[in-house]
């Protein structure tokens, strides 16, 4: 479209449970209104249902691209002290495939126009000319972020589901949550073996015409550390974040 625009959003950054998802979503200028006219907001402002409604009217008037990071990776870049790296990397291969003229982001750098300056550093020579507006809260203050944010966190929340399946409910999978972190210790002190069915696969989540696997096959690990290998080198539990300094000291400690 010649007037396409769009909006970025991430969900699970500071989880340690499940992967991270960033969301684009475009849609022409025209028709932004119509998002507006749906009530689309912040995905951290709507209860569940709500955002599995709009997930759908969203799904029907704008054209989206999912891109996936499973814990490995995010860990991989967490020890590399690159957390931003991958994030502006995941949203300019995410807008790589909607090739709007102007991307709306939320920007996870303490400085918005060095993010919007470190995605287009990334982006495919073709989309050089793609204009990057970065800004704090930009989910809560701009309707296209934020229709990006409640694809980024159902896309998610379905993933981490499947790991609920298995092993019960532990919470909101974020450090802050004590339930998440009972069953952390639960899973390390009891014995209990990963489901071989791969609760953690990004297959598991909602279907995109457009669904990117993040993989760390092109960084330097300079400083990685694998904490999450076992003594036969295979990882213990692919849906947890050992990069999280907590898990590694329950480790250190077993």
């Amino acid at each position: 479209m010649l007037n396409r625009i769009a909006g970025v959003d991430e969900a699970g950054r500071g989880a340690v449970i499940g992967p991270l998802v960033v969301a684009a979503v475009a849609i022409d200028a025209s028709s932004v209104d119509r998002l507006i006219e749906l009530g689309v907001k912040d995905s951290k402002m709507l209860d569940r249902r709500s955002r599995m409604i709009l997930y759908s009217k969203i799904l029907e008037l704008c054209s989206t691209a999912v891109c996936i990071a499973e814990p490995r990776v995010i860990d991989a870049y967490v020890y590399e002290h690159a957390l931003n790296v991958l994030e502006a990397r995941m949203f300019a291969i995410a807008l790589s495939k909607l090739k709007p003229l102007l991307a709306y982001v939320d920007a996870c750098d303490t400085k918005p126009e060095r993010f919007s300056a470190m995605i287009a550093r990334m982006l495919d020579d073709e989309d050089i000319g793609m204009m990057i507006s970065a800004a704090h809260k930009a989910d809560r203050d701009n309707v296209l972020v934020g229709a990006a944010s409640i694809v980024a966190k159902v896309t998610r929340d379905s993933v981490v589901d499947g790991v609920k399946r298995r092993y019960g409910d532990f919470g909101s999978g974020y450090p802050s949550d004590g339930r998440t972190r009972r069953f952390i210790r639960y899973l390390f002190t009891s014995g209990v073996a990963e489901d071989e069915s791969g609760t953690s696969d990004s297959s598991r989540s909602k279907s995109h015409s457009n669904l990117i696997s993040i993989d760390v096959s092109d960084i330097k690990l300079h400083h990685f550390h694998d904490d999450s290998m076992d003594d036969n080198g295979s990882s213990r539990f692919s849906f947890i974040r050992y990069s999280w300094k907590p898990i590694r000291s329950l480790l250190a400690s077993i």
